[in-house]
């Protein structure tokens, strides 16, 4: 619904599909340009298939765009430190600066990341 109301923004191809962490990517290859990623950082069983799924996804091109809201309850924090200890083995992080974000929706709590596999240039 989302690539339907904004069709008239779009300039090149687009598509949409939904993927279980850990399962075969083959039907979602070539490797997309971006990946986009919301809220995805929340118990620890889910980390390792997450990272297989993005390392199995991701080609010399993506850029994987990552946005979390910090929680600090329970488990949230660990499972946050293991994510990030998991995904820099494989992946390279740069954080965007708050003053970035967009006014309406900055918050000293939502943290955004542009994550590429390493080895990788950055696009230019």
């Amino acid at each position: 619904m989302n690539i339907e109301n904004n069709q008239h923004l779009i300039t090149g191809s687009i598509q949409a599909k939904v993927l279980k962490w850990g399962e075969d990517v083959t039907d979602f290859l070539p490797a997309p340009d971006y990946i986009l990623m919301a809220d995805c950082i929340y118990y620890e069983e889910s980390l390792e298939p997450l990272i297989k799924t993005l390392k199995d996804l991701s080609g010399p091109e993506t850029q994987i765009l990552c946005c979390y809201e910090e929680r600090t309850m329970g488990k949230n924090p660990e499972v946050e430190r293991r994510y990030f200890e998991l995904l820099q083995k494989d992946f390279e992080l740069e954080k965007v600066p708050l003053d970035k974000h967009d006014e309406e929706y900055r918050s000293e709590d939502i943290h955004i990341f542009i994550i590429r596999k390493k080895g990788m240039n950055a696009p230019s």
